[in-house]
């Protein structure tokens, strides 16, 4: 399987990218294509137009070229799609209705996590939470539904804004990201509230900032039901939920006063769903459609 156009965050993948799975071989080597099963290619990089200069110039009959996208439509708007007719036979997108399924987080895979590291949380946890709400947003355009909605919620809760739209900016890189840590564990709701309102997108700000960092997530973005469909249950406080940003905030002031309301948004830590669904991430998921 080999990785045309390789993204940032996989600069180590290793060629058993899938140990459960060993028959599947991956490469970023573009000299292996002639023998590659699949070519992946990033949706980010590709010609707006399709230009066949850029693409590999011969492809085996059963050789399947798979569009990845971790991004929700938006992100694809400006690219003339009928350009690339039938050049693409396979998706892999965070949709689950995608031909290979890649969300950005899944809750297999978090149940997992909990396991290795048995959860320590306890009933002195919010004591040491001893600010409200954190806001990390580093994509600043006003026009977003997002800001609009923070902006209303600051008139009745005090929002602590960091990233490249706020007070203080972590970086990237693990100094960054221990940073960020450092902050949110300081906090009791994280604001989850996604650049876009896509069906079923709903990215590391849920998935990452707020339920693997302990901290509530607030949602804006996909529908409730998207949330209820893929994460635990109430793990998450939907802004759907509320007529308005005023009756938020008053609901979030509320739990911080209250320390066993507040707690069991955590419940499901202890307490995982029957029958999870099987998840190995997006690397077994492509050898999986492969090999069926």
């Amino acid at each position: 399987i080999l990785v045309w156009n390789p993204w940032p965050t996989i600069s180590m993948l290793g060629r058993r990218a899938c140990p459960s799975m060993p028959q599947c071989e991956f490469t970023k080597d573009r000299r292996e294509v002639a023998d590659a099963n699949a070519v992946i290619f990033w949706f980010a990089t590709i010609p707006h137009v399709y230009n066949s200069s850029w693409f590999p110039q011969s492809r085996p009959a059963d050789q399947h070229w798979i569009m990845r996208t971790p991004d929700c439509p938006h992100f694809t708007r400006n690219h003339d799609w009928k350009s690339y007719g039938g050049v693409f036979n396979r998706t892999m997108t965070y949709r689950n209705d995608s031909d290979i399924y890649m969300p950005w987080g899944h809750i297999t895979q978090l149940y997992e996590e909990i396991a290795r590291k048995p959860d320590t949380l306890g009933r002195h946890y919010p004591k040491q939470k001893d600010k409200i709400v954190i806001w990390y947003v580093s994509n600043c355009y006003k026009h977003l539904t997002r800001f609009a909605y923070a902006n209303e919620l600051m008139k009745y809760i005090q929002v602590d804004v960091f990233g490249g739209c706020g007070a203080d900016y972590c970086g990237l890189g693990p100094g960054g990201r221990d940073c960020f840590t450092n902050h949110l564990r300081q906090y009791k709701f994280y604001l989850a509230f996604e650049n876009f309102k896509c069906v079923e997108y709903i990215t590391e700000k849920f998935w990452l900032n707020g339920l693997k960092r302990d901290a509530v997530p607030v949602v804006l973005g996909a529908p409730r039901r998207d949330y209820e469909r893929f994460a635990p249950p109430n793990s998450f406080i939907h802004v759907d939920d509320f007529k308005s940003p005023r009756a938020l905030a008053s609901y979030l002031l509320y739990l911080s006063k209250h320390d066993d309301k507040y707690m069991q948004y955590f419940a499901w830590k202890t307490n995982p769903p029957k029958n999870l669904p099987p998840y190995k991430g997006a690397w077994c998921e492509v050898c999986k459609k492969l090999v069926q």
